[in-house]
């Protein structure tokens, strides 16, 4: 699932760099320069067959209670609009975060059905596929024990 962007420079060229990603960095971690090819290790990405996956990816309460405690602060922030527009105003900055919070809890619904209904596992048998695949490549494996895996 791509959703999110990442950044780096390059160590080589300090060109700045950008490439889609998925929301849990699953991949190479060995990096190529876009300007001048170099290569790099970036730990933020994990190869899941060596790393494994992120365990916060399948747990499926850790966004029920996020989803829980952001419909709160939406609810509070709602109660408090509702009676702050009695007196013919209401704060930006509650309105603000209200609507971040009623958003962040959709977003957090949303992994937590993802989850539940089984689509998360699906995506992860993919990334394994992908990381097993590319083990098995010997020249890519020696760059990794390079760099400091144990492979």
């Amino acid at each position: 699932m791509q959703m999110s962007y990442v950044e780096w420079v390059c160590p080589e060229c300090k060109t700045k760099n950008r490439e889609s990603c998925n929301s849990w960095m699953y991949g190479s971690p060995i990096r190529e320069c876009k300007a001048c090819r170099s290569e790099y290790l970036d730990r933020r990405w994990r190869e899941v067959a060596i790393d494994g996956f992120d365990p916060r990816s399948n747990n499926s309460s850790f966004f029920l209670k996020g989803a829980l405690v952001l419909l709160a602060i939406a609810a509070i922030c709602g109660a408090l609009i509702w009676f702050q527009s009695g007196g013919g105003g209401y704060s930006m900055k509650i309105l603000l975060v209200g609507v971040f919070s009623a958003l962040g809890t959709l977003f957090c619904m949303f992994n937590f059905l993802r989850i539940k209904l089984g689509f998360q596992s699906k995506d992860d048998d993919k990334f394994m596929a992908e990381s097993k695949a590319r083990l098995s490549d010997s020249l890519y494996v020696e760059k990794l024990r390079k760099y400091g895996y144990k492979v």
